[in-house]
């Protein structure tokens, strides 16, 4: 066998092609869930409303979310729709009922849901009522709150 020939490069470099491929191979997902939830949002008088995420686990499985720094007009509402998929989970606000040409406040929104199980996340949160979004990991199983500053 002729190590200089053109042939030996050509098998040798498919070959290590199929072994690339072999070692990184197709992940099998999981199907995807969906769940929608409203935040339950109240006036925020404070001066420093800055555009912040909060999560902890809390007793009963339960996940608490605070989010901060919003301003709606008065009878809006905000969604928020969790896409999760294995360990990733984009977490989607969106507004509700909407009101055009009314008055904004600021205001802050608290909501706990059952719908994450204790396991590392990597969490996409994509605001469309601000045009803020964050990506960080969030670990579920633990009860110490993460906070996350959303940015543009």
């Amino acid at each position: 066998m002729d190590f200089n020939s053109p042939e030996f490069y050509t098998i040798a470099f498919v070959v290590a092609m199929a072994l690339v491929a072999l070692l990184m191979g197709r992940r099998e997902h999981g199907p995807a869930s969906t769940h929608i939830v409203q935040l339950l949002t109240e006036p925020d008088e404070r001066e420093d409303n800055e555009d912040t995420l909060m999560m902890q686990r809390v007793a009963g499985g339960k996940v608490h979310i605070r989010r901060e720094g919003m301003a709606l007009a008065p009878d809006e509402t905000i969604n928020l729709v969790f896409t999760i998929r294995d360990d990733t989970c984009v977490i989607t606000e969106k507004k509700g009922v909407k009101r055009r040409g009314a008055q904004t406040i600021p205001v802050r929104g608290e909501v706990s849901v059952k719908c994450l199980r204790p396991i590392k996340y990597r969490i996409r949160y994509e605001s469309q009522v601000n045009s803020t979004w964050a990506s960080f990991v969030y670990d579920a199983a633990s009860s110490e709150q993460t906070a996350v500053r959303l940015s543009y």
